[in-house]
């Protein structure tokens, strides 16, 4: 039987464009908050078409890539939305890097226009290539930019487009440009807007740079939902106490070392942070300890997150957290994950191995770089792709995530596998110590032993080797750490709290030979 052709297909809404509706139909209410600042969604939907009618009579074209080295601000939030209404790609950079680190990214991205703020100007000067053009924030561009149009540019987005490259933290190698579409990018805003139970009521804290894809986490719901971001430019323990009290946040995202500097505030206990109706942690396992005292803080709001920029994630809720400490939850929505063996065969439920994952909010690709795009592909039986995420996990037989570690972190020790993260755990145990870290060095016999950093908590003072004899007792054979090292201060991490590995290992390696 024939079929009778119908004329309608949904439609397709960005997040940019959403934010355009709210601008109509809720325009007078508050979309961004930063100190005394307040502005309209009317007002930032109009910020967003200047900077985008700017940039297309600059001669930026479709699917340019537009770089952004920026505090977390209102205007950081003004330039993405900008660079969306022109239909370029924005390249949000981190201002921890050097001018050479970012100028290699910006080259890799063909980055032709940098938005900076103020504070990151000569950062921005000395790391763009010689053919680029660097606008910076201050009054002198805030007044140029009154008398652009502000009528939206008209450009509709369609869901394949590119909307962002973020650079990996590069914590085990050369940092890698990951392509996230405008379909993708809404399905992260509409997903985590589900999950995290934001409402057009919600006040989101935001106090990560976008830079990070963990911050989105906060304010890219909010912007769906038509909810409230305020911006904390800069995290202190005692802004973020400020900003809770004055507030009062419905949501927020903090890493765990964000935590642990909370939970060592004096004041911690009056601070408030029962306000929080989803108060979400991701970047790095978050310590039990500390996790259990956040939940008391907020009376259960804590939600801890598993994921990757790439695109698959998992979420467990503060119910499923009262019985589960050690697991990162179940799949979030529109997400499915397996766990496959060294083969490539699907082990899910069967054992640990590698997880690989896919999503509607999956990456377009790394950008420029087709030899680690097609080492990120595992396909089931009937040909559907999924990425392989590097990190190696189980679940239960109730479809909870356990997570074992990195692949690149694991250690072969004798043939054996032996996972960083378990040594952590029992070392986490011990009363003098506040954070461990453990990475596998070479060893003439064994092929790799582990080797553990350790922080000592302030009023502690015990010895290295103490610690080692202490943690060894408590540890097969196999996962018996060499020696024990007590570091001076934190450890090096990344914007989301992630140790960085690399460079312990290099500051070993490079002990090693200043000994011999």
């Amino acid at each position: 039987m024939a079929t009778t052709a119908l004329p309608f297909s949904p439609g397709f809404t960005s997040l940019a464009e959403q934010i355009a509706l709210h601008g109509t139909y809720r325009g007078a209410e508050i979309a961004l908050i930063e100190g005394d600042q307040r502005l309209s969604w009317s007002d930032y939907n109009a910020a967003g078409n200047r900077i985008g009618n700017t940039l297309l009579h600059a001669g930026v074209a479709r699917g340019d890539r537009v770089g952004m080295l920026v505090t977390n601000s209102t205007w950081a939030h003004e330039v993405l939305l900008g660079i969306w209404r022109a239909g370029a790609v924005a390249v949000p950079l981190s201002p921890m890097l050097n001018a050479e680190a970012l100028n290699r990214m910006l080259t890799d991205a063909g980055v032709t226009t940098l938005f900076t703020s103020t504070e990151y100007k000569a950062l921005a000067d000395a790391a763009m290539p010689a053919k680029g053009q660097v606008v910076a924030a201050g009054p002198a561009f805030a007044s140029w930019l009154e008398t652009q149009s502000s009528d939206n540019p008209g450009i509709t987005l369609r869901a394949e487009e590119l909307a962002v490259i973020i650079y990996s933290s590069g914590t085990t190698g050369t940092p890698k440009g990951i392509a996230h579409s405008h379909g993708a990018r809404l399905a992260f805003a509409s997903t985590f807007a589900a999950e995290f139970r934001f409402h057009y009521r919600s006040v989101a804290l935001s106090a990560i740079p976008m830079h990070s894809n963990g911050a989105w986490l906060s304010w890219s719901p909010a912007k769906w939902m038509g909810a409230t971001t305020a911006i904390l430019p800069a995290f202190t323990p005692d802004a973020f106490i400020d900003a809770v009290r004055s507030l009062k946040p419905t949501h927020g995202f903090i890493v765990p070392a964000m935590a642990q500097a909370l939970l060592a505030h004096p004041d911690i206990e009056n601070a408030g942070l029962t306000c929080f109706e989803s108060a979400i942690t991701a970047g790095s396992p978050m310590p039990e300890p500390v996790k259990r005292e956040i939940q008391r803080l907020t009376g259960n709001a804590l939600y801890e997150l598993w994921g990757l920029t790439e695109g698959v994630a998992t979420i467990m809720s503060p119910q499923d957290m009262q019985t589960n400490w050690h697991s990162v939850g179940r799949p979030i929505l529109g997400c499915d994950l397996r766990i496959v063996n060294a083969s490539g065969q699907d082990i899910t439920f069967e054992g640990t191995g590698e997880i690989v994952g896919c999503s509607d909010g999956l990456l377009s690709g790394y950008w420029n770089r087709a030899e680690a795009n097609a080492d990120l592909v595992w396909k089931t039986v009937d040909g559907r792709t999924y990425i392989r995420t590097g990190d190696v996990g189980e679940f239960d037989e109730q479809g909870f995530l356990t997570l074992r570690g990195r692949l690149k972190d694991m250690i072969l020790s004798g043939g054996l596998n032996v996972y960083p993260i378990d040594i952590e755990s029992v070392l986490l145990s011990h009363a003098a110590i506040s954070d461990a870290a453990v990475i596998g060095v070479d060893d003439d016999k064994w092929g790799e032993v582990p080797v553990a950093f350790v922080v000592l908590s302030a009023t502690q003072n015990v010895d290295a080797a103490s610690i080692c004899d202490w943690v060894n007792e408590r540890l097969a054979k196999h996962q018996r750490v060499r020696e024990v090292i007590v570091y001076e201060s934190s450890f090096p991490r990344n914007t989301l709290g992630k140790v960085m590995k690399l460079q312990l290992l290099q500051e070993y390696n490079a002990r090693l030979q200043s000994a011999s």
